[in-house]
């Protein structure tokens, strides 16, 4: 049995589907997913269901999808009714401006069960999660902390969501002396060129970085916590600079 974690998948499940076979994930396995699984790619949705349908796939929540369990019930509402989606301006910066159009398209193609099996399916929110691994501790986030809460004795718990899921930070952001802190929402390469398409390590390896940019035509990448190793799957995606 081994333990991979991933993240920022934003819809790319081609790449996703590779990287199983890489890793050649089993029943045996357990995958983290640190946050993004929706927006910017191709196929949030089936890329969705196809992570919701195994029990060894966990969702760390970034804030792709924290957008769309948000407006989960008001499009369905939509489709009941055949009324258009009050447009906020929160709900004009996810579909406009963070990839969340063709995300919304295809959950409004969906049949009513199947919107509300991911509507249920985002209801079991977690926004951090502590892992033993061969006796090494790690903490999965998907922002990580911002400069406020770099204090060993910060309380997760207290800290505000949007800290979690939209926090930029730089590449060691780990206040906890005794964990390995790994996070994702910055695409690695705009930290450095010399990062361009790879997991960042800091330099004391308390903090890994693991948004390689896929959807941003560089890399998906996937760490087993067992041994460390790495694992990379090319995008299919164009080149391009990044939002979070």
């Amino acid at each position: 049995m081994s333990t991979y974690v991933v993240s920022d998948l934003h819809g790319c499940k081609q790449e996703f589907d590779q990287m199983l076979d890489l890793i050649q994930f089993s029943e045996y396995d357990d995958l983290w997913i640190n946050g993004d699984i929706c927006d910017r790619g191709k196929e949030s949705i089936p890329l969705l269901q196809e992570i919701m349908s195994y029990e060894n796939m966990h969702l760390i929540f970034g804030n792709h999808d924290v957008w769309l369990a948000r407006y989960c019930q008001e499009m369905i509402d939509a489709k009941k009714d055949n009324n258009s989606v009050d447009m906020t301006d929160d709900l004009t910066c996810w579909l406009h401006y963070n990839g969340g159009y063709r995300t919304a398209d295809q959950f409004m193609d969906l049949d009513f069960p199947e919107c509300y099996d991911i509507k249920l399916y985002f209801e079991d929110k977690l926004l951090y999660k502590y892992l033993t691994v061969n006796g090494r501790r790690f903490l999965l986030i998907h922002a990580g902390l911002a400069d406020n809460y770099m204090d060993p004795s910060v309380k997760l718990s207290e800290v505000p969501e949007q800290i979690l899921i939209w926090s930029h930070v730089d590449i060691d952001c780990n206040p906890f002396p005794d964990t390995t802190m790994i996070v994702g929402h910055i695409p690695t390469f705009l930290y450095g060129p010399e990062y361009d398409g790879k997991i960042i390590h800091s330099e004391n390896d308390s903090t890994i970085h693991i948004d390689c940019g896929c959807a941003y035509g560089r890399t998906l990448g996937c760490i087993r916590l067992d041994d460390m190793k790495e694992f990379y799957v090319p995008s299919t995606y164009p080149r391009k600079g990044g939002l979070v």
